[in-house]
């Protein structure tokens, strides 16, 4: 499963969205391709009963925009990146928190960050994060082609 997340009328915010619908053109053999708003307890859901997934959000860890953040939890620890990493009211380590405490934790689960540069309300992501969009989709078709 793909979870593209994100609000696509928040600029950079929308990385998550953007990164789902061209994924959604040609998407990884028996993959699921969704877009979800960054709350918790429906990324935990979607993420149900899968034994991979991998989320591509906004993160905002204070390195230069489109930045890209990789981490499989499980393997490695879910940075706490702090206060405000999220553009929503949630965060992804939020929701990676309450599905290892509810036991709901995919076997392989990826987050892909990209530090947004520009969440001010509107359409389009800013050219940075605009620019690492490609990588973004390769990294999730990397990890996710058989």
């Amino acid at each position: 499963m793909i979870i593209g997340v994100g609000n696509p009328l928040r600029r950079d915010d929308g990385v998550g969205p953007a990164a789902a619908r061209l994924l959604e053109a040609d998407p990884p053999a028996g993959t699921e391709v969704i877009t979800l708003d960054g709350e918790s307890t429906r990324i935990i859901e979607a993420w149900r009963g899968r034994s991979r997934a991998v989320v591509v959000d906004a993160i905002v860890a204070g390195a230069a925009p489109g930045t890209i953040h990789e981490v499989e939890v499980g393997r490695d620890r879910m940075p706490d990146w702090g206060p405000g990493s999220s553009t929503h009211t949630a965060g992804l380590s939020e929701a990676v928190a309450l599905a290892r405490a509810l036991d709901r934790v995919p076997d392989e689960l990826v987050v892909i960050g990209v530090e947004p540069g520009d969440v001010s309300f509107g359409r389009g992501l800013s050219a940075p994060v605009q620019n690492a969009l490609a990588t973004v989709v390769d990294r999730v078709r990397t990890r996710l082609d058989p």
